[in-house]
């Protein structure tokens, strides 16, 4: 049985290569989380979370900051969508 989505409605896909030293890590990751009980073990979960934290640790920025620069796009986004080509 596949494991229920969790991605956001908003959510859009992106694309991006890894080494294989990356998806070694990746999966590490991914392991140690199964093994801990935790829901976030899908890939995407992984890099999001890994991403917010390098903002939030290395670039200073709060999460909080980054929900104040999103607005939802029937409020006026405040970040220019282009269209996909």
């Amino acid at each position: 049985m596949p494991r229920p989505k969790r991605l956001r409605p908003d959510a859009e896909q992106v694309g991006f290569y890894l080494t294989p030293e990356e998806q070694l890590v990746l999966q590490i990751i991914r392991v140690r989380r199964k093994k801990r009980g935790d829901e976030r073990i899908g890939q995407s979960e992984i890099v999001s979370d890994a991403l917010m934290t390098l903002l939030e640790k290395v670039e200073g920025v709060a999460r909080e900051r980054i929900d104040d620069l999103v607005v939802d796009q029937r409020t006026g986004a405040k970040l220019k969508q282009f269209p996909k080509k």
